[in-house]
């Protein structure tokens, strides 16, 4: 008797592809994480006051980014790589974050864009940026190639022992990383997951990557007195092979200590 049929088949999309090989790489790359909670709700009272009396929307990732950059620029050890017997320290923080646009065909996708030069930008700068490109339209096969998207089907065509070779020495190499990601990545699934607590480990491709969870109530005890604070469940990457312990739980404790402090949005121009 005849099988009815009951699923479907699809093509591996030569995008997919790249990604499939992208993140095998940088699944063997050395890596520790920290989970650490950061205090928000000041912070998030804040950009709600802002949007209230400036009819304006600060976008939560350029904030970070913002305070970010300030903590990577005060420990350059986060922007740093290494290449053979060197350690490459690069001066610019150029920080790659996700966004999720529109192609042509009307598809959602995510799109790795980079904030360049992040540290000489202001909240409001960074955010206008981000804003500007999530209008963009694409077509879906320039999600990941960016200039190459020539050279896709030919990719497709080689073995994967030798794909994942090209890909290594692209991760490997910090100037052609820079240029085509940056040199620190946040990914933030926040927005997703409102209103409950949430984890998010990604692959990590850089010497520092932070990616942005959920926003979780919590009961403190402060001054005596109990009180709901908002904490952003933040979970930080980093290559020990060139940042040691103690530094990067300084870093990690100054970021916490800049958006604690609402620090970038009593002034949305501060640079």
């Amino acid at each position: 008797m005849h099988k009815e049929k009951n699923y479907h088949t699809r093509k591996f999309s030569p995008t997919r592809m790249i990604l499939a090989d992208y993140n095998a790489v940088a699944a063997s790359l050395n890596r520790v994480f920290a989970l650490i909670e950061i205090d928000i709700t000041d912070a998030l009272a804040k950009i709600e006051e802002i949007e209230k009396q400036e009819n304006y929307k600060v976008s939560m990732t350029a904030w970070v980014a913002k305070c970010l950059s300030q903590a990577v620029m005060e420990n350059k050890r986060l922007n740093t790589f290494r290449r053979g017997r060197k350690l490459v320290v690069f001066d610019e923080v150029d920080i790659s974050i996700i966004i999720e646009i529109t192609t042509k065909a009307g598809k959602k996708i995510p799109y790795n864009y980079v904030i360049r030069k992040a540290e000489t930008k202001s909240v409001k700068t960074i955010t206008d940026e981000i804003r500007s490109y999530q209008d963009k339209k694409i077509n879906e096969k320039e999600q990941l190639t960016r200039d190459t998207t020539p050279y896709m089907s030919f990719y497709t065509l080689l073995p994967k022992f030798f794909r994942r070779f090209v890909i290594r020495k692209m991760i490997t190499n910090p100037f052609r990383l820079k240029k085509l990601i940056g040199t620190v990545g946040i990914t933030s699934l926040g927005m997703f997951i409102k209103g409950q607590g949430g984890w998010l480990v990604p692959f990590s491709d850089k010497s520092l990557n932070v990616a942005l969870g959920g926003i979780k109530n919590h009961a403190v005890v402060r001054n005596g007195n109990l009180e709901e604070r908002k904490l952003l469940c933040t979970t930080f990457l980093i290559d020990h092979d060139i940042i040691d312990g103690a530094p990067g739980v300084r870093s990690i404790s100054r970021l916490s200590e800049l958006m604690r402090d609402t620090s970038y949005l009593e002034d949305l121009e501060k640079i």
